[in-house]
């Protein structure tokens, strides 16, 4: 989307990181892989910034804008974020979900991933059941919030989700 520089819109977009951690056994000499495969990555619509107070957009792990938006949306452009993981063996897992803090006076607050039937807002998670060679899909959902001192513009927040076997 163009970006008219007369009116303050901003267009968030997020580009992320992942970090694929595989664990060698020095006792058995064996490895153990897990994957991770990117669906969609998730998506805010473009803004009309807010000029009294920081701009707030609030895509959650389903998909849907949470109540705490607080700017005029140009486009309906936006979706959660869905992974896929897989694994070659059966050991629990842990999932880390974090911002970058790549844009000046922009950040990624709320953080939220959906697991296997349940929600976890603090990270690291650990203990989590192993998604097995047949994979298991996670959602993700982040509130992403503007400073009033931000300018207009393309936005791109990051995010890193690093997934390991314990």
């Amino acid at each position: 989307m163009m970006v008219i520089p007369a009116n303050p819109n901003i267009k968030f977009r997020s580009k992320h990181c992942f970090a694929l951690i595989l664990l060698l056994s020095p006792i058995c000499k064996a490895s153990a892989a897990i994957t991770i495969t990117e669906i969609q990555p998730i998506k805010y619509p473009s803004v009309i910034k807010n000029l009294t107070k920081s701009s707030i957009v609030n895509v959650n792990w389903k998909g849907a804008l949470g109540g705490a938006t607080n700017v005029t949306l140009l486009d309906n452009d936006y979706h959660q974020g869905r992974y896929l993981i897989t694994s070659d063996t059966n050991s629990p897992i842990s999932i880390n979900f974090f911002q970058v803090g790549n844009e000046a006076k922009v950040n990624l607050k709320s953080l939220r991933i959906r697991y296997k039937n349940k929600t976890y807002k603090s990270f690291p998670v650990t203990g989590l059941d192993n998604p097995g060679q047949a994979g298991e899909y996670f959602d993700i959902g982040a509130k992403v919030i503007a400073s009033k001192k931000s300018t207009a513009g393309e936005k791109f927040p990051q995010y890193t989700l690093i997934v390991e076997e314990q």
